[in-house]
Formats: structure tokens, C-alpha cells, sequence
């Protein structure tokens, strides 16, 4: 589903622990990690939002830009489409730099 800048899957897809990783402008680069818990672990199920500049596949990333925990939830996912759309703001201002 298209929400601003993200063209995102529903949150089913992160419910079956599908991961989301993407791109623009070439050099911003987000992914999306759901972790599932189960009800009788400790943690609690989280949408893990990571984002990095520049060329380099997640593998290679030392340093992230920015890292969000959200609800594991539809809730949630709307929470990462605001906090990716934060960050894709502050990266169009610096863009040409990169």
C-alpha cells in the first residue's frame, strides 16, 4: 500500500515475519524487522525500523542513521511509515551531500 513516500505491504506481511527492506533517492536505504514473540517469552513483539545512508547492502552497515521499536501491531506500522517519513525529511535536506 502507497503512505506518502512508502509503498509498504499491510501489516499480514509482518505478521508472518516477513522482513521489508527498501530504498530511495538511491541512498537511503530502511528495513523493517518484525519480531514475533511468543506469549510466554519475556520480550514483547516489536516492529524493529532501521535506516542507513549511502551504498552499502544491511549486511555491511556498521552505523545506523536512526533505529525505532514500535507495536507490533497494524498501529504500529503506522508508526514506522511516520517515523521512515521523519527521517526521509531530514535526509532530502543533506541528500546532495551524500
Amino acid at each position: 500500500m502507497l503512505h506518502g513516500y512508502f509503498d509498504l505491504p499491510t501489516f499480514t506481511f509482518f505478521d508472518e515475519k516477513n522482513i521489508w527492506t527498501g530504498s530511495m533517492f538511491k541512498t537511503f536505504n530502511y528495513r523493517i524487522i518484525p519480531e514475533k514473540h511468543k506469549a510466554d517469552e519475556e520480550k514483547e513483539s516489536e516492529l524493529h525500523v532501521l535506516v542507513w545512508y549511502g551504498l552499502d547492502c544491511f549486511t555491511k552497515v556498521e552505523n545506523f542513521i536512526a533505529e525505532y521499536h514500535n507495536e507490533f501491531s497494524a498501529e504500529g506500522l503506522e508508526q514506522c511509515i511516520k517515523d521512515l517519513t521523519v527521517e526521509i525529511e531530514k535526509f532530502k535536506l543533506i541528500r546532495r551531500e551524500i
